[in-house]
């Protein structure tokens, strides 16, 4: 008769045992000798991570997905071809966005800026 046994379970004896002990210290590691200071860091924005995900693509590549966990929007950039009307080396885009919203689609264009690429215009990506 197949079932359950008793003895197929193990008990605590069976596991190693962890021991904790307590921290000797009473002060904290290490102290600030100023004010708190507010974090200062800047949020990415979908428009941010399209124009870089834009720069590293392949100009004619496959479609290419996208994701920004700071907004928990996704995509897919549809097409990267070069730029019709802009020089230095800019590229033209078409991509989609899912979001809470609901799924859109977006045409621009991302241009080379200081190191990073950026989205010129306003693109209604945020």
């Amino acid at each position: 008769m197949a079932g359950l046994s008793l003895y197929a379970f193990k008990t605590d004896r069976d596991y190693p045992r962890v021991a904790f002990t307590a921290c000797s210290h009473p002060e904290p590691l290490q102290r600030s000798t100023g004010a708190p200071v507010a974090a200062t860091a800047v949020p990415i924005t979908d428009q941010m991570v399209v124009a870089e995900s834009v720069g590293r693509a392949t100009v004619g590549s496959d479609p290419l997905a996208w994701a920004n966990p700071s907004t928990g929007s996704a995509g897919v950039i549809e097409q990267v071809r070069p730029g019709t009307n802009n020089p230095d080396g800019c590229r033209d885009l078409v991509t989609s966005k899912q979001s809470l919203e609901g799924v859109t689609r977006f045409t621009g264009v991302a241009c080379p800026a200081d190191g990073s690429w950026k989205i010129n215009g306003s693109s209604g990506l945020h």
